[in-house]
């Protein structure tokens, strides 16, 4: 509902209370496949700019329909709606929290810090940098030594005088 009155809001639409001789799965197949789509985005965490630009419409669209369907399921909210179109479909999965971070790499077997067939940038943790950097610290020194010693015991063998 649009007013004319400068600096009023309109109105909140609130839906009719669903009419108790129709059923959910009436009402829900009632709704337009377009309705369907958007409630299905919904469902997955979406606001209306995130579905307008997945599905190439307008947020205001998306609006208008979201809340058609609301008012044909006779729910208060775009996410009770979804909620019902995703128990009536039955095979959507419940989708974890938007706020759940995904599980840690592990650390350990430490994947090479050299780009691979497999994985052609450096997708190294922090840790994992950490720990090769330890590695190449330690082993260095010990590798030049055993050069050194290997190249004097050469020379010891060949009856030069080492420096």
């Amino acid at each position: 509902m649009l007013t004319n009155e400068p600096g009023r809001r309109p109105a909140e639409q609130t839906p009719p209370p669903p009419t108790p001789d129709v059923s959910a799965p009436d009402r829900i197949a009632r709704l337009t496949d377009r309705q369907r789509s958007y409630l299905r985005l919904v469902l997955q965490n979406r606001n209306s700019k995130e579905i307008a630009a997945a599905t190439g419409s307008s947020h205001r669209a998306v609006d208008k329909q979201l809340l058609k369907a609301n008012n044909i399921l006779g729910v208060p909210t775009r996410f009770d709606a979804a909620r019902l179109l995703g128990e009536h479909d039955g095979g959507v999965e419940a989708l974890p929290p938007a706020n759940d971070l995904p599980s840690a790499p592990p650390t350990f077997p430490l994947p090479l810090p050299l780009p691979t067939a497999g994985a052609a940038a450096n997708m190294l943790t922090w840790k994992q940098v950490a720990f090769w950097t330890a590695i190449i610290s330690i082993v260095t020194p010990l590798g030049l030594t055993a050069a050194g010693m290997a190249i004097v015991t050469l020379l010891l063998l060949l009856g030069l005088k080492p420096l």
